[in-house]
């Protein structure tokens, strides 16, 4: 398979959910469950007086045998912490570690480059995904996704950010901030993962908020529950109608003399052929079309 901008092979990050790393049970069910991303936390999942132990109990299960299809990650804390500092020379040392690390509170590219540095002698291919919580985060979303090659996606982590501008969850509050990490996203070709649906019984709601996330650009959302991963793979993956519409629009751009066309009554071009081929790629990484 083709590699992507940072020159990896693409990965799916439509799903990333996540649980406590103390919570052995709880993690291993999200490793059967289908999800492209699953997260063991140390932050916000982990209680302050708790943070020490999670860490030694957690860090040994990256020696486990990889599972298919899934890339095992690791919360650590801020690297402005304490904490955050333990947690980054923990997995420095380790012989196997996780394939993904999310970083919280990334505000800048700078704070992105302290954690690559102290991991640039070791674990060349570990994933870096910064999570954009505060303002500042947004406002530097460009500078964040080019800090550092190991840069794989960005997250929009919306409840903290919430909290940060006092405002709710709502559509309107966070669409400004959600338009600056795509743009960014899309611009450095790496995935947008959105932050969770909290209310795991809306279905519906939830529905609604992947269709206008998918539309807007984004690749991927977070979650705490299972029962939400298959409407969120759905929502991120091209349907079979949505494939046929592609390979129509390209053939008929390609067998045209003048570079135009009309598929379904609408007037296709050369710029929508490209973007009929970004679907086909896309529907290839998820494993709905083959390579050609």
């Amino acid at each position: 398979m083709a590699t992507d901008t940072t020159g990896r092979t693409p990965r799916n990050r439509r799903s990333l959910i996540v649980c406590s790393a103390l919570a052995d049970a709880r993690y291993d069910a999200l490793l059967r469950s289908g999800a492209d991303v699953v997260c063991m936390d140390l932050e916000d999942g982990t209680s302050l007086a708790r943070k020490a132990e999670a860490r030694d109990h957690c860090l040994h299960r990256f020696a486990e045998p990889p599972v298919d299809n899934v890339i095992r990650a690791l919360r650590i804390n801020s690297p402005h912490t304490l904490h955050g500092l333990r947690d980054l020379v923990a997995v420095a040392e380790l012989s196997q570690p996780p394939e993904a690390l999310l970083i919280p509170k990334v505000g800048n590219a700078e704070d992105l480059r302290l954690v690559a540095d102290i991991l640039d002698d070791a674990h060349i291919d570990l994933e870096l995904i910064p999570l954009i919580e505060d303002q500042a985060g947004v406002r530097n979303a460009r500078a964040i996704a080019s800090a550092s090659e190991r840069v794989s996606a960005l997250f929009l982590g919306s409840v903290d950010l919430s909290g940060e501008l006092r405002s709710n969850m709502g559509w309107d509050a966070l669409l400004k901030a959600r338009q600056c990490v795509v743009e960014a996203g899309s611009e450095f070709g790496l995935d947008c993962i959105d932050g969770p649906w909290l209310d795991a019984d809306d279905l519906e709601g939830l529905q609604i908020e992947l269709g206008r996330l998918a539309a807007m650009g984004f690749t991927g959302k977070a979650s705490y529950d299972i029962q939400q991963i298959a409407a969120i793979h759905s929502a991120f993956t091209p349907s079979t109608d949505e494939v046929a519409l592609a390979r129509r629009i390209i053939v008929a751009v390609t067998a045209s003399d003048t570079g135009a066309a009309r598929v379904d009554g609408k007037s296709v071009n050369k710029a929508n052929a490209k973007a009929a081929r970004r679907l086909l790629a896309l529907a290839q990484r998820r494993g709905v079309v083959e390579s050609n």
